[in-house]
């Protein structure tokens, strides 16, 4: 059984008979689950994007109700996407061979359940019953990706990215051995292609690896998704309709490459906390602080609490730093920000345990001018913080040092 999840940026109207073919020629019938996004990217009519601004618009002109039923106004016009992927998709497959007996399914036909909010939802489970009924009878399920119906029945909408999140649950509950995610890149790459244009789609990594990348920002596969097939014995085959490329990551696989892939973050912004040496209880006052940030949902990064020489620091993306200010505020802190930043993480498997890989950045680095604010390290990766404006040079100088040989 194999899973194959089609992203919006190579769907479009005009190319969806070269996807009907590309599955055609490369998968087999009712033993392949598709799961589709919406077509297309901004400013493609269909795309979530587009959607989402047409309701935007509308509800700012003539908003006067209940959040809760704006959001589910709100839910059953962006999932809109999905519904006209499956469909079109569904026809193209079987115009092109019938024995496919390709049948559009929405989250209810899916048995997607999720949590009760219409926006923003999280999948509890997905009962499989109809699927399997519908492989046992030979039908090819293509099933709306992004959707999801709450325990009342309602319709819902998952987070951005949520079709690799659907995708990669029906692998898991469906036991897959393999799932293909088809994108407009041809794999893993290297470094951002916008920085470094010829950068290297890499073979295999190990699934750690792409975890480790997603999670630090490279937008190859939603990073929600690859925790969930950690979990799970399937191949995860990253490829594209327009090249014989690919990346195959799994569990299993160990690397040759020392380092698999540099990937960044941009509009953070670090937060330097000083406490009064006189301030008494500092451990119980940075627990406050933390719990509030907690409760707010707000995710932390680089983190330091050094309550010895009266420190703590982190970095928070931009758009969380003015809730931030007023936590610390309210709790009568001092602090000062340093803003226009970038994480870069250099990452590899057989970064692990090697010497001399901090060195060989900071020299790279150093042959640029370029200082380093702060870095850190997990087994596999180390992450720097650089001024937003030497981000390019700074990707730029780490490729040519760790791939000039590749």
């Amino acid at each position: 059984m194999k899973v194959v999840k089609i992203g919006g940026s190579v769907f479009k109207k005009e190319n969806i008979i070269n996807l009907a073919e590309f599955i055609v020629k490369n998968y087999e019938p009712y033993k392949t689950i598709i799961v589709v996004s919406a077509l297309g990217r901004s400013p493609y009519p269909y795309s979530t994007d587009e959607l989402i601004n047409l309701f935007v618009e509308f509800k700012q002109n003539h908003s006067n109700g209940n959040n809760y039923l704006l959001d589910l106004s709100k839910s059953f016009v962006v999932s809109c996407g999905e519904n006209i992927a499956a469909g079109l998709l569904s026809f193209a497959i079987n115009y092109l061979n019938p024995e496919f007996k390709a049948i559009p399914l929405n989250a209810f036909q899916a048995n997607i359940i999720t949590t009760d909010n219409p926006i923003d939802s999280d999948i509890i489970t997905i009962e499989i019953d109809n699927i399997l009924r519908l492989l046992e009878n030979k039908f090819t399920p293509v099933i709306c990706g992004f959707q999801g119906v709450s325990k009342s029945g309602k319709l819902t909408i998952l987070k951005r990215g949520g079709t690799d999140i659907t995708a990669a649950f029906i692998t898991k509950l469906m036991k897959a051995n393999e799932i293909h995610i088809i994108k407009d890149v041809d794999g893993l790459k290297s470094a951002p292609p916008n920085i470094i244009p010829h950068c290297i789609t890499i073979e295999k990594c190990n699934i750690d690896e792409l975890a480790e990348a997603t999670m630090n920002g490279n937008p190859v596969v939603n990073p929600e998704a690859i925790n969930i097939l950690q979990e799970t014995n399937a191949k995860i085959i990253i490829k594209s309709i327009f090249s014989e490329k690919f990346t195959l990551s799994s569990k299993e696989i160990v690397p040759t490459q020392l380092v698999s892939n540099i990937s960044n973050k941009d509009n953070i912004t670090k937060f330097v906390i000083y406490l009064p040496s006189q301030m008494k209880n500092k451990t119980l006052v940075l627990d406050k602080v933390l719990k509030e940030i907690f409760e707010n949902s707000i995710s932390l990064d680089f983190i330091n609490l050094d309550v010895f020489n009266n420190l703590a620091s982190f970095i928070v993306n931009n758009n969380q730093v003015e809730k931030i200010k007023q936590i610390l505020d309210n709790n009568q802190l001092h602090y000062k920000t340093m803003g226009r930043l970038s994480k870069v993480s250099i990452i590899g498997y057989n970064m692990r345990g090697k010497p001399g890989i901090m060195y060989r950045i900071n020299k790279a680095l150093l042959n640029e001018k370029i200082s380093i604010i702060q870095a850190q390290d997990s087994h596999i990766s180390i992450s720097l913080l650089v001024p937003l404006k030497y981000l390019a040079t700074t990707i730029k100088a780490l490729h040519q040092e760790f791939f000039e040989d590749y």
